[in-house]
């Protein structure tokens, strides 16, 4: 390759260069001239051929670049440099869809741009082809790698989606198929009425008056009643129990006093009863409020969420039908470089 990379004058020892319009080499140092035919095309190409094969891309590129020095428009080293800037060996590697993952774009468009340019008329759609492939195949990625975010982005939706549902059942009332709308209003105005329930009897309980119970009087005036008639022998047991008798009589006098006494300073009041019921109410219905502004915003969030998650479900399915569809298009691209040049398979 030493012949190739740098043509060396056997004069002066200098390096020559090409002149395009004489179709010469020339010695820059002593002006000695070569013919093309000096250092031969067809060697040049199998050289060069040779290295791409063995991925020896950087002494196929200067092999291809020599020979395109002397025929800017020269199909195979046009095509060889092309397949150098997508880093493959020969064109069926295009048919790779890994290839375009880890291709670079630029170097391969602009070296593809380079052919289409200075091709001849007849070589023209093959390079024309062949950058349309790499388009569909950069794209193809692109669109992977969306279809890839939209993934995962629907994943994450439909978890939170889940979680919001989840937390939204955990109320009754807004979870339509345990319970339906009807059903639930019967049920918020039950729960209601039963802490209505529970306040005033509460109520009732705290303020009764603990000295309401009267003390029996007449096991004592049956007691004494029975000692009378027993005569004699039983005056004894009747003065005892007239003496307990009039004892449970002072207590009975001192209880109504207290009870007196109590209700004139523990008078319960209706008003109190209906401020207390009004605050639960109040508050109960609070409790309601929240409760439904919360299933509310919940739900509200829930339709917004579904809502993504259905334009996530058209986005992946657009991305995916346009992945098959660039798929397609990359195969009738290479079919029609086979078409085309089928011997430079």
């Amino acid at each position: 390759m030493n012949d190739i990379k740098k043509h060396i004058c056997p004069t002066c020892g200098g390096t020559l260069i090409v002149n395009v319009e004489r179709q010469m080499y020339e010695c820059p140092f002593c002006g000695v001239t070569f013919d093309y035919d000096y250092f031969r095309e067809e060697n040049v190409l199998g050289i060069a051929a040779q290295a791409l094969k063995n991925k020896e891309f950087s002494s196929a590129g200067k092999a291809y670049d020599f020979l395109l020095e002397k025929e800017p428009n020269n199909f195979e080293a046009l095509r060889g440099k092309a397949l150098i800037a997508m880093d493959i060996t020969k064109i069926d590697g295009i048919k790779n869809i890994d290839l375009f993952s880890k291709l670079n774009y630029k170097n391969a468009c602009e070296e593809i741009d380079r052919a289409i340019e200075s091709s001849k008329p007849q070589d023209r759609e093959y390079f024309t082809t062949m950058k349309d492939i790499v388009d569909a195949g950069h794209e193809y990625i692109e669109e992977k790698d969306m279809l890839e975010d939209q993934r995962n982005e629907r994943v994450k939706s439909i978890s939170h989606l889940s979680e919001l549902k989840n937390n939204r059942d955990k109320v009754f009332i807004f979870s339509s198929p345990v319970i339906r709308p009807g059903k639930a209003v019967i049920l918020t105005l039950f729960c209601y009425l039963f802490l209505c329930l529970m306040v005033f009897l509460g109520f009732k309980l705290f303020t009764i008056n603990p000295y309401w119970k009267a003390e029996d009087l007449s096991k004592y005036e049956t007691a004494q009643t029975e000692d009378y008639k027993n005569g004699i022998d039983g005056f004894a047991g009747y003065y005892s129990n007239y003496t307990k008798y009039q004892d449970a009589l002072e207590r009975e006098e001192q209880r109504k006093i207290n009870y007196e006494n109590w209700e004139r300073n523990h008078k319960p009041s209706d008003s109190v009863l209906a401020i207390i019921l009004g605050c639960t109410t109040v508050f109960y219905a609070l409790i309601v409020f929240i409760i439904f502004i919360g299933g509310k915003f919940l739900n509200i969030e829930i339709s917004n969420i579904q809502a993504k998650v259905d334009e996530q479900d058209n986005q992946i399915e657009k991305l995916d039908n346009s992945m098959t569809e660039l798929k397609e298009r990359m195969k009738q691209g290479y079919n029609r470089l086979s078409e085309l040049y089928p011997a430079n398979e």
